[in-house]
This record gives structure tokens, C-alpha cells and sequence, in this order.
């Protein structure tokens, strides 16, 4: 799989469990995002076919970030729900998820990334060129290389 449209990673959040570990491949499904001032204008951030590493720690004193998730959205933009904590979503196709049985396969965001990222707090997208000073494209050159390490990353086939 060519991931020409990953663009995006955002952090999950969930101090009690792992945050979307009962989705499977190719399930549809609903990202959510805070319901906080500005949080529908982040959410509309990524286009329709856009892919997002999503990116969380188990505990949240946890030393290592995991990539949980590659998710497709599949919706043209962010809905709101309703008042609950987590009310904004867009529909995404889950195209990898991680294997929570086996928790040292899961790759860690030095694994992917080529350095610890300093996780920012909040679980909003950001862009993969804006990450710590667009470093995704000084370390590995191209946002084009990074993209194919990632695929090896996840152990996913290039068409």
C-alpha cells in the first residue's frame, strides 16, 4: 500500500485502557476529538482519503508513545455529536491497527519517527512537515521516504 496520503498523526488519549483497541481492519469507524474551542476546525483539517498515525500511551506516565493505528477518513468533514466531552468526529476506514496481545510489536514513535518526539499535550492533528520543525523532512529527506519507511514500519505491502 502506497501511503502517498499519510499527512497527519494525532494524539489519543485515554487514562483507563488503550483507546481503540476493538477496531479491526477495514472496519469503519468514528475518530473523536475534544469538544473544545477550535477542536471542528482541527478535525477539518485532514481531507477526504487523508491518512493519520494515531499515536497514544498506555498509562499516561508511560516512558514510550506507540503508533496504535493508520486510519483513512472517509468523511468531508467533522460533525459534532453533541455536548459530551468527546463530541466532534470524522468517519475513517481503519486501514492498520496494532496487535494489543503483543505489546513489544507495537512500534514505538522513535521506531517510526527516527527520534522521541516530544508528545505535545492535546489530542489534536498536526501535519507531519510541522512536526518539531519539520524534521520528518530533514531526517529522512522526503516526506515521500518517510512515508515508504512507514509502510515497512507497519508491515504493510507497496502496490
Amino acid at each position: 500500500m502506497k501511503l502517498e496520503t499519510l499527512k497527519f498523526v494525532k494524539n489519543i488519549d485515554d487514562s483507563d485502557r488503550w483507546a481503540y483497541s476493538d477496531w479491526q481492519h477495514g472496519s469503519q469507524q468514528q475518530l473523536h476529538w475534544a469538544n473544545a474551542k477550535g477542536d471542528i476546525t482541527n478535525a477539518d483539517k485532514a481531507d477526504l482519503g487523508d491518512l493519520i498515525l494515531l499515536v497514544q500511551k498506555f498509562l499516561p506516565d508511560s516512558p514510550e508513545t506507540l503508533v496504535t493505528h493508520l486510519v483513512k477518513v472517509i468523511s468531508t468533514s467533522a460533525e459534532t455529536l453533541g455536548d459530551e466531552d468527546w463530541g466532534i468526529v470524522r468517519e475513517v476506514e481503519v486501514i492498520w491497527v496494532a496487535d494489543f496481545t503483543h505489546l513489544a510489536s507495537i512500534p514505538t514513535d522513535k521506531d517510526v519517527f527516527g527520534w522521541k518526539r516530544r508528545r505535545p499535550q492535546g489530542t489534536k492533528i498536526v501535519q507531519l512537515e510541522n512536526l518539531k520543525d519539520n524534521r520528518v523532512s530533514q531526517l529522512w529527506h522526503s516526506i515521500e521516504i518517510f512515508q515508504r519507511h512507514v509502510t515497512s514500519m507497519l508491515g504493510l505491502t507497496e502496490d
